[in-house]
């Protein structure tokens, strides 16, 4: 076990330079914070590098636990003082635990052998809603999640926390449309769109048990020509005032209704 207390350490500064995507994109590895999430790391074996620890701020017996996990799968520990460990935690009341874990993406070959629903989204820029998404993702039963051309970065602190985890059991293709929609001539993928203006309610549409639905941005949704590529595009009625919902939101209540259809027990 290394232990080390100097916040101008060299490999932490390398896990700090992780909170900027370039760096992200380039080491291929990302971290993660919490007991929770480092859990779920664990549990799904998502290629966790480290396992960080500073035993003044380990209160539980979860956490201990999860230290005795890591050290019996070969991952090397690294204790650190509460100053250097303070360096790298981003929330506040941490709990004594991060993670340094491998990016893990796939290739739309990966749709073939899994099947299922999937969901691409188009530009979305908040990684909140990205980590939402694929929370409701994984509740549901999908498979995989397809980000597209700008969208916000699947390992980005937010998203990921925001994904209770679901990052490490949905599997994370990274494309742009151009791609995804040359693959999806080829191999004749059922795509459904979203709209906040075409006609056909959601809950009417026989969704098949094998599909992606496409969501677009927050602020513009998907442009007219990515939606005359789709199968189908289907809207969610509202009946207020407000003209959309939150883009997290709308891929749930979809994404329910797929289910809902296809295991209506």
């Amino acid at each position: 076990m290394k232990t080390i207390s100097s916040t101008s350490n060299e490999l932490l500064k390398s896990f700090r330079k992780l909170k900027n995507r370039k760096e992200r994109l380039e080491s291929g590895l990302f971290m993660i914070e919490g007991m929770r999430l480092i859990g779920e790391a664990l549990r799904t074996r998502a290629g966790m590098e480290y396992l960080i620890t500073c035993p003044e701020l380990v209160k539980s017996d979860y956490g201990r636990s999860l230290i005795g996990q890591a050290e019996k799968a070969g991952i090397e520990i690294i204790q650190l003082s509460p100053n250097a460990f303070m360096s790298l935690a981003a929330k506040e009341g941490p709990q004594g635990l991060l993670a340094v874990v491998v990016m893990q993406t796939v290739g739309f070959e990966e749709y073939a052998r899994l099947g299922g629903v999937w969901v691409a989204v188009d530009s979305i820029q908040d990684p909140g809603n990205l980590g939402s998404v694929m929370r409701s993702l994984d509740g549901m039963g999908g498979s995989g999640i397809i980000i597209l051309d700008e969208s916000t970065d699947p390992f980005h602190p937010t998203a990921v926390r925001a994904s209770t985890g679901a990052v490490f059991t949905q599997k994370i293709i990274l494309s742009s449309t151009e791609e995804l929609f040359e693959w999806k001539k080829e191999e004749q993928v059922h795509l459904v769109g979203t709209s906040c203006t075409t006609s056909q309610n959601y809950r009417k549409y026989n969704y098949p048990e094998r599909m992606i639905l496409l969501i677009g941005s927050e602020q513009k949704g998907l442009p007219p020509e990515y939606l005359d590529k789709c199968d189908a595009v289907v809207t969610i009625p509202l009946y207020g005032s407000v003209d959309s919902l939150n883009l997290a939101c709308a891929a749930s209540i979809i994404l329910f209704e797929i289910i809902s259809q296809h295991k209506p027990d």
